[in-house]
C-alpha cells in the first residue's frame, strides 16, 4: 500500500469515524524539526486530531539551542481548558514532552489528578537536546507521581539511565534492559518503550518495550549518519494518537516504530552531514520498516513451512468430523478440526485420536485441505495438510518436528505486534483476527475491525496467505475480500446457522472453494464437479436432513 492510500485511510480516522483527539504538551522548536510541530503531524499521520498545548518556546537549529522561554501557568492552563470544554468530545490521549518550568509540571501532575485524570497518558521525559543545552526541569524528584499518570514512559536509554540513578557501565550487572524498565514499572507506569536510538555505534535501532503482559526488543537496521531530528518527539506522539485509534499497547509501540524508521530512512530535507528533521509519511504498513521482534520463549525462526495456496477459499472451523464430512462433500477444500483438550497430543484419548485419523481420511478423500488445531503430533502421525497453532502453542511447539513431518503450518495473531512476530517464523498462512466479537472463546485483545484487519492483509499480500477469523458474517464477506485478505475462516456463521449446507454455499459462492489438492493420486470423476473454482450443486446427502 502507498502513502498516498494510507493517508486516504487515516483521513477520518478508522473506519470512517471522525479522528479521536489528543492532548499534546510540550515546547515549541523553532527549527520545525521535534517539539510540538512534529507531534502535530505524527498525530494527524496515524488518524487523530492534536491539540496543542505549548510549555515553552526553544530558539534552536538543528546545530544548538539559544534561548528556552517557559509558557506562563496561566497561558498553559486555559489553554487545557478550553481543549477539554469547548470540544465535541474530550481527548483519548496525551501526550506530555518538554516540560521546562517546575510550575508548569505541578499545575499537570494536579490537572492529570482531576480534569484529565483516566486519560491514557504517554509520557516522553524529555532531558536534555541532542544538539545543544535545553535543560528539562528537575522529573526526578517527581517521577513517582509522573509514572502514576504514565500509561506509557518512553525515556531514550540516557534517559532512562539518569532517572534511575543508574550508571551505563552497571547496566548489565544489574539485569540490562528489562530491569531498567522495571525500575519504572515499580513505581506505577503500565508500560515503558525504551528508544535505543541514541546508541550511535549500533548497527541496528533497538527499542525495548515492556509491561506487565509483555516484553520484547524491536530492531531494525540503521540507516547511514547520524539519525534524525524529532525522532522521540515522532515516535512518542505517535504513539498517543495510536492509542487514541484503539490500538493495543504493544501494537502502537510497533507501529510507533515504523513510522519513526520511515521517517529516518526517506528524510524530506536532505542536509549531507547534519542530521535532517524526521519526515512524516502518514500511517505505514509496509514490510520494508517493520521490526524484528525478539521475545522470550518465543522461537526467533522456523521452517521454512510448505506453502498453501493463496486463496483457499472459505475455511470453516469445525470440532468433529461429521459435521467435516458434510461441508467436504458440499465441495469446501480448506477445513479446520478444532478439538480443545487440556493434554495435546494425547494418545490416551481415543476419542481425540480417532477424530483426528477420521478428518485426515476425509482429507485425502475429499482432496481437500484439512489443518488440524494444536494437535500436531497426532496430525503428523495421521497425515494432516496441516496445524493450526496459536500464539501461545507457538512458544512450546516443535517446529523442527512440524517442518520435518510436512506439514503446513497456519498461525493466529491478533494484532501487527503478533504479526511481526509469526513472520519470524515463515509460517504457510497467516490468520488475522478477531475481525469482530466472538462468542467462541473469550479473547484478551479487542476486535480489530475491518480497516485494521486490511492493512495486514494488503502488507501481507503475495508474500504470505492471511486468512481473516472472528465473528464474520456473511454480510461482511465481499467487504473483508475487497480489503485485500485472501481467505475467509468462519466457525458459527455455518455451524449454528438454520440451514447449514444453503448457507455454505452462500458463502462459497462469495469466498470459493480454492484448488483441489491431489496428494499424489489422479482425480476421479466424482471430484470433477468440486474441483478448482466451481461452485457446487446441493449435495443429495443434505436431502435427507431439513437442518442442512
Amino acid at each position: 500500500m502507498t502513502d498516498q492510500d494510507m493517508l486516504a485511510v487515516a483521513e477520518k480516522g478508522e473506519g470512517g469515524q471522525e479522528r479521536p483527539l489528543v492532548l499534546v504538551i510540550a515546547g515549541v522548536d523553532s527549527g520545525g524539526g521535534a517539539g510540538i510541530t512534529a507531534d502535530v503531524i505524527s498525530v494527524h499521520d496515524q488518524g487523530a486530531w492534536a491539540l496543542p498545548v505549548v510549555t515553552a518556546l526553544t530558539c534552536q537549529s538543528l546545530d544548538r539551542v539559544t534561548l528556552v522561554a517557559p509558557t506562563s501557568v496561566e497561558v498553559f492552563t486555559e489553554s487545557i481548558k478550553l481543549a477539554m470544554n469547548d470540544w465535541p468530545t474530550k481527548p483519548l490521549a496525551i501526550k506530555v514532552g518538554l516540560i521546562t518550568d517546575d510550575k508548569i509540571l505541578d499545575c499537570l501532575l494536579e490537572l492529570l489528578d482531576t480534569t484529565l485524570q483516566g486519560i491514557p497518558v504517554v509520557w516522553d521525559p524529555v532531558l536534555t537536546a541532542t544538539a545543544g543545552e535545553l535543560k528539562s526541569t528537575n522529573l526526578y524528584k517527581k517521577l513517582p507521581q509522573i509514572l502514576k499518570h504514565s500509561t506509557v514512559f518512553t525515556p531514550n536509554l540516557p534517559e532512562a539511565l539518569a532517572l534511575a540513578g543508574w550508571d551505563e557501565s552497571e547496566l548489565f550487572a544489574k539485569g540490562g534492559v528489562f530491569k531498567l524498565c522495571d525500575v519504572f514499572l515499580k513505581q506505577g507506569s503500565q508500560a515503558v518503550l525504551l528508544k535505543g536510538g541514541h546508541n550511535v555505534s549500533a548497527l541496528d535501532a533497538v527499542d525495548v518495550f515492556k509491561s506487565q503482559t509483555h516484553a520484547f526488543v524491536m530492531e531494525h537496521e540503521k540507516r547511514e549518519g547520524l539519525g534524525a531530528h524529532g525522532g522521540g518527539c515522532a515516535l512518542s506522539s505517535s504513539l498517543a494518537a495510536l492509542i487514541a485509534c484503539g490500538y493495543a499497547l504493544q501494537d502502537a509501540a510497533v507501529l510507533a516504530k515504523v513510522y519513526v524508521t520511515h521517517g529516518i530512512f526517506t528524510p524530506d530535507v536532505a542536509l549531507g552531514h547534519k542530521r535532517p528533521p524526521i519526515a512524516h509519511h502518514a500511517l505505514s504498513y509496509d514490510l520494508k520498516y517493520m521490526p524484528h521482534i525478539i521475545e522470550e520463549n518465543f522461537p526467533q525462526n522456523g521452517g521454512p513451512f510448505p506453502a498453501c495456496p493463496f486463496n483457499m477459499g472459505l475455511y470453516p472451523v469445525v470440532d468433529n468430523t461429521e459435521i467435516m464430512e458434510r461441508l467436504l462433500a458440499l465441495g469446501v477444500k480448506t477445513i479446520q478440526l478444532r478439538i480443545k483438550t487440556q493434554v495435546h497430543d494425547d494418545e490416551s484419548d481415543p476419542h481425540l485420536c480417532a477424530e483426528i485419523r477420521r478428518a485426515c481420511f476425509l482429507g485425502h478423500s475429499y482432496r481437500a485441505r484439512v489443518f488440524i488445531d494444536d494437535h500436531y503430533k497426532l496430525a503428523a502421525k495421521y497425515g494432516a495438510y496441516g496445524v493450526h497453532l496459536g500464539m501461545e502453542d507457538l512458544q512450546s511447539a516443535d517446529l523442527e518436528f512440524i517442518a520435518q513431518s510436512g506439514l503446513r503450518l497456519g498461525v493466529s495473531t491478533h494484532g501487527i505486534y503478533e504479526v511481526c512476530k509469526a513472520l519470524n517464523l515463515h509460517p504457510s498462512y497467516i490468520a488475522i483476527g478477531h475481525v469482530f466479537p466472538t462468542k467462541t472463546k473469550a479473547m484478551p485483545s479487542k476486535p480489530q475491525g475491518i480497516t485494521k484487519m486490511g492493512l495486514q492483509a494488503r502488507m501481507l499480500k503475495g508474500v504470505v496467505p492471511t486468512v481473516a477469523i472472528g465473528g464474520i458474517k456473511l454480510n461482511h464477506a465481499q467487504e473483508i475480500l475487497d480489503e485485500g485478505i485472501d481467505s475467509i475462516a468462519v466457525v458459527t456463521a455455518i455451524t449454528e446457522a438454520k440451514r447449514p449446507a444453503v448457507e455454505t454455499q452462500k458463502w462459497i459462492a462469495i469466498c470459493r472453494t480454492g484448488p483441489s489438492e491431489l496428494f499424489g493420486h489422479e482425480s476421479h470423476a466424482w471430484h470433477e464437479r468440486q474441483d478448482e473454482q466451481q461452485v457446487p450443486e446441493r449435495s443429495p446427502l443434505f436431502e435427507a436432513n431439513p437442518r442442512y
